[in-house]
This record gives C-alpha cells, structure tokens and sequence, in this order.
C-alpha cells in the first residue's frame, strides 16, 4: 500500500505491524542481547552499576554491523 500525501516523499512505504511485536522490533533485540549474554547473572548493587554495566554492552553492539543486520533480519526488516 502506497500512501502519498501533498508534498510528501512518494518513496515512503507504511509497514502495518500489530499494535505490540516485539519479533518486529530490533531494538528488543539489542536489549535482549545485552539481558542474556553480555549481562547473565549480573547482579548489580545499584542502578549506577546497572548504568555502568549496560552502556557498555550497547556500545559493543553498535561497533558490531554484522549483529545489528542480524536483528533486521531476524525482524524480517530491510535495511
């Protein structure tokens, strides 16, 4: 389905999702990623530590392209 406003971009494309797909959205991936390999079984003392640990974690995803793909594809999403 092509939605064409005035003076909008004809290239743009709607994707209908469910209200709620967490499948469909890479950015569950990235925070599942960070959940249950970069951070299994940390327990941190406080929400400081729990900051200090999940920036990095997101960081190193973010210098790794070939994950960050693999999160578009696994939602079914081109990039």
């Amino acid at each position: 389905m092509r939605v064409l406003q005035e003076g909008g971009a004809d290239w743009v494309q709607p994707e209908w999702l469910p209200p709620y797909a967490p499948d469909l959205n890479p950015v569950e991936q990235v925070r599942s990623h960070a959940k249950y390999s970069d951070l299994a079984n940390f327990i941190p003392d406080d929400l400081a530590d729990l900051d200090r640990a999940v920036r990095p974690s997101m960081a190193g995803q973010r210098d790794q392209p070939s994950l960050i793909r693999s999160y578009f594809h696994l939602a079914g999403l081109k990039l």
